[in-house]
């Protein structure tokens, strides 16, 4: 398998929080009332940029450029991939509704406010992209380097993450008098 097929099935976890953030909008657009077509681009317009920005994350754990499971890194990536994310999904919509490309007003005020926001997306992108990444990865782990490199640091984050806790005596159990 090519490093190019290794690294777009490595990223499935991280692409799918850009699929379920898109078929979010898009639902949501739907529950409001808004027609069709304009919950599908919703949808797509949100869902399309979030899926590249996590394949974009996926893509620098998998070469080593970001340690697995740390948010920090997630946290910095987020704060410019989020608010262009929905730049682009501000643009989208402005003109499915108005059939004309525009900015939002003030566009700097628009993603300041979208990176401050970002932080929570960070947390909950890192939660998923790990939660659906520990069915996944196992899965393609004896074909797929990138599967395997990162499973090793989950592997050995946990081990000095117990080891931690033994140390500081937080790993022992109480005894019943």
């Amino acid at each position: 398998m090519t490093d190019l097929k290794q690294l777009a099935e490595f990223s499935v976890p991280a692409a799918s929080v850009g699929v379920a953030g898109g078929l979010v909008a898009g639902a949501l657009g739907a529950a409001v009332g808004q027609p069709a077509g304009w919950a599908i681009v919703s949808g797509l317009a949100l869902g399309v940029p979030l899926v590249l920005f996590g394949a974009g994350y996926a893509i620098l754990l998998a070469l080593g450029k970001i340690p697995a499971g740390v948010f920090a890194p997630a946290a910095v990536y987020w704060v410019i991939g989020f608010p262009l994310a929905l730049l682009v999904h501000a643009v989208a919509t402005e003109w499915a509704v108005t059939g004309s490309l525009g900015l939002p007003a003030e566009p700097w005020k628009f993603l300041a406010f979208r990176a401050l926001v970002s932080m929570g997306f960070a947390i909950g992108f890192l939660w998923m992209h790990e939660q659906v990444g520990r069915h996944w990865w196992p899965r393609i782990l004896d074909r797929n380097e990138y599967a395997q490199r990162t499973v090793q640091q989950y592997v050995h984050l946990a081990a000095a993450l117990e080891a931690r806790k033994a140390a500081t005596g937080r790993g022992r159990k109480k005894r019943v008098a």
